[in-house]
């Protein structure tokens, strides 16, 4: 979800002034130790809480800009967050007011000053602070979101103990209907406790398989709902406290609980309507295999509209970085800390060279899921589409030779065969559950061997062809590659443009040998980019449904 779409800084620790726009689901800031880039996490924490780290409370002695303490300028820290409330955003009845100030779309500016204890609230561009009675709407907007500031040094379980009241809570809130009769209540805590959880248990479960089950170590009596709960993994035959788990499994525990009790909120009352998470480098203490799937988690929790939740994390991870839909790079320049906007490789690149990450393959991004390799940009964004349409709870990476290599990497299947020899020995490294998958153009169905060449059967790599009976029956020969299997609103509408297509005596329509056909993709792939429904699917469903299929079956034998 996004909810915060900017972030100005100005005179807080290391940043002297920044402006943050177009930001993520779940953005991620990369950089060197000291560059700063928890700052930013510190930066919101004081808009949010009025606290820079946890407990400590804005103090410009050590909050404001250190190389311009000595100046004798006025003494200013401003914090400027840009908000665009989604749909689901709502205000309750009791804060019309607050809801008629702001609007959807608005900018609050927080700015503390020596002479005044009190922060004082600005909205948009006014120069006019907002009167008592309007920083109290403003304050009663910014009780509706639930901001959670993790440190990187932080115990997770602490947090989950802290956290013990607000889960007990949710427990009794999803019992209260079924618990009638009192001798019924802990029975009832019981089969509830374990429905809560199980999210939770399987992504334990997946992550460690040696853990066979995890319940809430829930009370048995009315007098056992004064202590904090925990969790019990069973172990083959033992039950295991959650305190004598890895700090790894711990970390996953911590963020399926914060998760749950945030949801929770949200589905309950009109107490809290979204949640903000800002995170130093989740991927602490965690083994490679599960760093991968707590930043796809985390990718996920964010990118689902229905979580309410936009999450901010530093990181030294490559695997989070990939997750992250708005990578950001900080670095410490002329002493003041600077944040740079740059595309997803780049970083990954920029980070690589300067050792703050590992380098990984390009071909080994995303080692939780299949990757399906296609010709071009255009059927890219054709497939990704479809994709979600058809398995919208299944992660299917789609890619092509630009967005694997980046600068002048062109499509094509003479340079994808390239690709594939000069890189097979990465690509046999993948997880079996995890395969790469060639999908070539019915046009290109020739070379299909070819591209098998120095792969065997059980090798995490498979070639598949656009099949004939894919075509749409309307379209002949001239339409080329992904076009043959677009739906007839698609091409009409193109057509629409372009002008070039003709219609033959049998009916079928084809493109002249000297029309622009470049320019027909291109109003083919600007409509597929505003959209497509699955009507669109009419001629590919068979077949894509049938490649869906064999990914989940491969992944289910592992």
């Amino acid at each position: 979800m996004k909810l915060i779409t900017e972030v100005c800084v100005d005179h807080f620790r290391s940043i002297r002034s920044q402006k943050i726009g177009d930001l993520g689901h779940f953005t991620a800031l990369a950089g060197l130790n000291n560059s700063g880039k928890s700052n930013l996490l510190r930066a919101l924490h004081a808009f949010f809480q009025n606290q820079t780290d946890v407990g400590l409370p804005f103090d410009f002695t050590h909050d404001y800009y250190f190389h311009d303490l000595k100046t004798k300028k006025a003494k200013r820290v401003s914090v400027t967050v840009k908000f665009d409330l989604p749909e689901t955003f709502k205000f309750r009845k009791k804060l019309e007011a607050a809801k008629k100030l702001l609007g959807r779309s608005f900018a609050l500016k927080k700015l503390w000053n020596r002479n005044s204890p009190i922060p004082l609230y600005y909205l948009n561009d006014s120069t006019s602070q907002l009167k008592q009675e309007e920083q109290g709407l403003v304050e009663q907007f910014l009780s509706l979101i639930s901001f959670r500031y993790i440190p990187n040094r932080v115990l997770p379980l602490d947090i989950v103990r802290n956290e013990h009241k607000a889960l007990r809570d949710v427990l009794i809130r999803r019992i209260a209907s079924k618990a009638k009769k009192q001798q019924d209540v802990f029975t009832a805590i019981g089969e509830t406790s374990t429905n809560l959880i199980k999210s939770l248990q399987q992504s334990v479960h997946t992550a460690c398989p040696d853990v066979g089950s995890i319940r809430l170590a829930t009370p048995a009596s009315w007098q056992d709902l004064i202590f904090a709960f925990g969790y019990k993994m069973k172990v083959k035959d033992a039950e295991i406290d959650d305190a004598a788990q890895g700090s790894g499994i711990q970390s996953l525990l911590m963020f399926e609980t914060l998760s749950l009790i945030d949801r929770d909120y949200f589905q309950k009352f009109g107490w809290r309507q979204a949640a903000i998470w800002a995170v130093e480098e989740p991927e602490s203490s965690l083994h490679s295999s599960l760093e991968a799937r707590v930043a796809d988690y985390l990718g996920r929790l964010a990118d689902d509209p229905k979580n309410r939740l936009q999450v901010f994390c530093t990181t030294h991870s490559d695997l989070i970085l990939q997750h992250s839909d708005k990578p950001i790079f900080a670095s410490m320049q002329n002493a003041e800390t600077n944040f740079e906007t740059k595309d997803k490789t780049s970083i990954l690149q920029e980070a690589a060279r300067l050792g703050i990450s590992r380098w990984t393959h390009p071909i080994l991004h995303a080692p939780l899921y299949p990757i399906v390799l296609v010709e071009g940009k255009y059927d890219c964004a054709f497939l990704e589409q479809a994709f979600r349409l058809l398995a919208p709870q299944e992660t299917i990476c789609v890619s092509y030779l630009e967005r694997l290599q980046g600068g002048d990497a062109t499509g094509g299947d003479k340079h994808l065969q390239q690709y594939i020899k000069a890189n097979a020995s990465a690509i046999k490294t993948r997880a079996a559950s995890a395969p790469v998958v060639v999908l070539l153009d019915w046009d290109s169905a020739k070379k299909a061997d070819e591209f098998k060449k120095g792969f065997i059967a059980a090798d995490p790599y498979r070639v598949e062809v656009w099949p004939d009976s894919s075509f749409n029956p309307k379209l002949g020969k001239s339409f080329h590659g992904i076009e043959r299997h677009m739906p007839d609103r698609i091409i009409d509408e193109a057509d629409q443009t372009t002008q070039i297509v003709s219609i033959k005596p049998d009916e079928t329509k084809a493109i002249p040998r000297d029309a622009d056909y470049d320019q027909f993709k291109k109003e083919v792939a600007k409509i597929v980019e505003k959209g497509i429904t699955e009507q669109d699917l009419v001629h590919v469903k068979d077949f894509l449904k049938t490649l869906l299929d064999s990914l989940k079956a491969r992944e289910g034998q592992q």
